[in-house]
């Protein structure tokens, strides 16, 4: 992109940030502030963006504001099933011991064996299911949710260009997929929404916790395993907003499950990358004065106190409608510098 356009949006991901997205983005609205020309956008940033990018705000705010973890993810079919397997030789043993006063010896010897070799067996399936498999956890909710209630010919028509960022699994690298791109531009075509669907919930894929997705002949993975600040693209722009709402991460007692675990290690690694590249943009800006200022949404002090600690297994509808009233307090309580920063 070789001409400077006027503004341009970023959302970055987080299970936080959906709600807080929501509330904030309608509060932008409400306000009357410019649509944007783009909004580049990375894991539930970009669901946001989907929800939003038509410029309609009542029922993506509604949807998000209702969601529980059980619309999210479930535990993937192979695994469950296996999981029945188990519990169904434990029970069957179980009751081969009741009954034992009731059966000859040469039969609860041929059940005994029978019984101990199909919970060995399953034991062993199960325990490399735990191990090799690609992931326990499956989108599919996720997936029956976004199917629902997208409103694809708003997204796909929108004058606003939507870019989502994945990484690459393989070169590494980011790759960002559009809205406006020919094999996902006809909303009355399946294969056209599942393709955007896919784009999301590829840009979503946090690494050891959903399974693979192929986009194109590329392997996806979570958009922020490569940036959530996509500075390169955002300096084209004359303004910027990135939707950040808070600092550096501060310290913390260790989650100890493993999803906890995974997410924590996940949010510093992006978190570390994240601020590097402000400073190096900010040092940046120093020798090329004619690159756009960054403007920063963050909360207040009095708001970060407020703000509930979720996590993506562990989260209530309350919850979400309390982010989004802090997201949209947090916009609401800056929009003296926000108009001042789009009108110079």
């Amino acid at each position: 992109m070789n001409e400077r356009r006027d503004l341009v949006i970023n959302l970055p991901g987080s299970i936080m940030r959906l709600p807080l997205h929501a509330g904030a983005l309608k509060a932008y609205y409400d306000l009357g502030l410019p649509k944007p020309d783009e909004i580049l956008a990375s894991s539930s940033g970009g669901m946001a963006g989907s929800a939003f990018v038509g410029w309609e705000f009542d029922k993506g705010v509604r949807v998000i504001g209702n969601m529980s973890p059980d619309q999210i993810f479930s535990f993937r079919r192979k695994l469950k099933l296996k999981l029945i397997a188990l519990g169904i030789s434990t029970v069957g043993l179980g009751l081969l011991v009741l009954l034992d006063h009731k059966l000859s010896r040469g039969k609860k010897a041929a059940f005994g064996l029978v019984g101990l070799a199909t919970l060995l067996a399953t034991d062993a399936i199960v325990g490399n299911e735990l191990v090799h498999s690609e992931s326990h956890l499956s989108p599919g909710p996720l997936r029956n949710l976004l199917q629902k209630n997208l409103d694809f010919p708003a997204i796909f028509n929108s004058p606003i260009r939507l870019g989502i960022i994945v990484a690459d699994m393989s070169k590494p690298g980011e790759v960002i997929f559009y809205n406006h791109h020919p094999l996902n531009s006809d909303p009355n075509n399946t294969a056209h929404r599942e393709r955007w669907i896919n784009v999301l919930l590829a840009s979503a894929r946090l690494p050891g916790k959903f399974p693979f997705i192929n986009i194109d002949g590329i392997d996806t993975v979570d958009g922020e395993v490569w940036t959530d600040f996509p500075i390169r693209q955002m300096k084209h722009y004359r303004k910027a907003i990135r939707f950040d709402y808070w600092p550096p991460l501060t310290s913390e007692p260790p989650p100890r499950e493993w999803i906890s675990d995974l997410g924590r290690s996940f949010d510093i690694m992006r978190d570390r990358c994240t601020h590097k590249k402000i400073e190096y943009y900010e040092l940046e800006r120093r020798s090329n004065p004619e690159l756009p200022e960054i403007y920063y949404v963050r909360l207040n002090l009095k708001l970060m106190e407020c703000l509930p600690r979720i996590r993506l297994q562990d989260f209530t509808p309350d919850q979400m409608k309390e982010l989004e009233n802090i997201g949209y307090a947090a916009v609401m309580d800056q929009k003296a510098e926000l108009r001042r920063y789009l009108e110079t």
